[in-house]
């Protein structure tokens, strides 16, 4: 947002920077996912709190204490209120005057300026029927939910909305909070994005009013609430041609179109870029185990660093692929031939069948050592057949196919498969470290295991790719959301100015009736407030998907 006056006052990137346009299913993994309570609402509250209280304190002892700080409060470089601290610097607005008023770059300013102004108008349709779409999506689902409750038995708890409509719009405008629905690991690339993004928008109006020869006053940064942001203090806008004003008000919105756009390009570029320091396509690898409990079972063995390149010979390349290979599996069997099979052998005990709780089928248990052992059975077509104690790893180590019944099996040979309940898996991780076996259920495995797609040749950390990956993800995300919602015509946005200066050209050069000349204000307030009650609407409604 532009400020035109030497007061600061609130820009609109500063609240509106917490909202990311995404897909509200998919974008991340959901053991990646924070969840939200009651808990650490409150927590998130307390701190909100604290830490304002704290800030106020600070200022008002160092007020009293530091002359130079008193100096800098007096002067307005230092603004400290509850929820607010701005840090106003007039050396930056300096450099950042001579940068866009150098001779020699004003006309490729102007002509990058222009280039924002056709961008930005012409997107200005799109965002509103965006907006409506949403808008649509949100009354339909609250009609169905109400549909839901109107017929539910009085005296049942009410539901919530996302818990009775699972459908709606694939992309929302969902408030991001740190610690609330934002894991807190995320936290600090997704708060650089945002500072950098609003710093970028405001450089952009900065220049861009330079390059008109229109004074910038101040430059600064800000904290608002939780959020970093960026603001310019521009004087004297009113006074400029509304051709000049359009390039000035448009370029905060281009400037993040372009940084959106060049993030997404590095992001589709960084696997080829960092190739050579961190391969990929491969394998997997195990960057941490984040509930050990969960997989400490006598069959897991999965470090930090390991890779993983198939399970049960299926192709492991990415995380998608692990998922899928995990889940996508067919209980495997062992051809074995009968001197193989005793060489296998361990301690046996004496079968006790334990019906499993879902389908009342057997489950047989005859090994003393539960930690390397498994109970098997021979696929001999026999109604009855025969639990033995094999150990896993020897089994393993015999070069036979693996298979579903003894047909699959050479001459000699049977098909050994292990008593298993109906929800687990024997899972055989072919890993840089050896062979991993994994008994249980899949879904309790793979969420707890944190992998990248990249593996480490250097000495640079494992987790330095998904950091870049993530960073470059918030920076598309927040910069598009930013310049998505400058575009709407919306009280205290850039887009309600951009709105009421092209209303200005269009009656100035006639292309609306001329008959509707008296009632140009009234147009720009009618478009402003729906332009303002579809945003706020949707951004209500976007709590929800939280």
């Amino acid at each position: 947002m532009l400020i035109e006056t030497t007061e600061i006052i609130l820009p609109d990137e500063l609240w509106m920077s917490s909202l990311c346009a995404h897909r509200c299913r998919g974008s991340e993994s959901s053991y990646e996912m924070a969840g939200v309570s009651i808990e650490s609402i409150q927590n998130f509250a307390a701190f909100f709190v604290f830490f304002w209280l704290m800030a106020i304190i600070l200022h008002h002892l160092f007020c009293r204490r530091f002359q130079w700080y008193q100096e800098q409060v007096d002067s307005g470089t230092i603004q400290v209120s509850f929820g607010r601290i701005y840090l106003t610097s007039h050396s930056l607005s300096a450099s950042i005057q001579k940068i866009g008023a150098w001779p020699r770059l004003v006309k490729l300013w102007r002509i990058w300026f222009i280039c924002g102004v056709i961008v930005s108008s012409l997107l200005i349709l799109p965002v509103m029927i965006f907006l409506v779409y949403l808008f649509y999506g949100h009354i339909t689902k609250i009609f169905r939910w109400y549909t839901v409750v109107r017929q539910m038995p009085v005296g049942t708890p009410m539901p919530s909305l996302s818990s009775v409509v699972s459908t709606g719009p694939s992309v929302q405008l969902t408030p991001v909070i740190p610690g609330i629905n934002l894991p807190l690991p995320h936290a600090l690339p997704f708060l650089i994005s945002i500072l950098f993004s609003t710093f970028f928008h405001e450089l952009g109006h900065g220049i861009s009013a330079a390059s008109e020869f229109t004074d910038v006053d101040g430059v600064g940064v800000a904290l608002i609430g939780i959020f970093p942001a960026a603001f310019v203090v521009v004087k004297n806008l009113d006074a400029q041609a509304l051709q000049r004003q359009l390039r000035i008000m448009a370029a905060g919105v281009w400037h993040n179109i372009v940084l959106a756009l060049t993030a997404a390009l590095l992001l589709w570029l960084l696997p080829n870029m960092i190739t050579p320091i961190y391969p990929q396509g491969k394998s997997v690898t195990v960057v941490q185990v984040l509930d050990k409990s969960a997989i400490s079972n006598h069959t897991a063995a999965f470090k930090s660093g390991m890779e993983i390149y198939s399970i049960n010979n299926c192709s492991v390349t990415s995380g998608k692929t692990l998922e899928r290979c995990a889940f996508a599996y067919s209980k495997p069997g062992f051809c074995l031939s009968l001197d193989e099979m005793k060489s296998s052998r361990g301690d046996f005990l004496p079968p006790v069948a334990h019906p499993d709780v879902s389908t009342e089928a057997p489950i047989y248990e005859c090994c003393k050592n539960a930690s390397s052992s498994l109970c098997f059975r021979d696929d001999n077509n026999s109604s009855l057949p025969t639990p033995e104690c094999l150990q896993v790893r020897k089994v393993l180590s015999i070069t036979h196919p693996s298979c579903n019944s003894s047909y699959d099996c050479p001459a000699q040979h049977q098909c050994y498969i292990p008593y298993l309940a109906p929800s687990e898996r024997l899972l055989i991780f072919n890993t840089s470290t050896g062979p991993v076996l994994f008994v249980g259920d899949p879904f309790t495995l793979v969420p707890v295991l944190k992998v990248s797609n990249f593996s480490a040749r250097s000495l640079l950390p494992l987790w330095l790719p998904d950091v870049i990956e993530r960073t470059l993800k918030y920076f598309v995300s927040v910069s598009a959301a930013l310049a998505l919602l400058n575009l709407v015509p919306s009280f205290g946005l850039d887009g309600a100015r951009f709105a009421a200066l092209w209303l200005d050209l269009l009656f100035r050069y006639r292309f609306l009736p001329e008959r509707w000349a008296p009632h140009q204000q009234l147009i720009g307030t009618v478009l402003t407030v729906v332009s303002t009650v579809l945003l706020v609407a949707d951004v209500l409604m976007g709590f929800t998907q939280i």
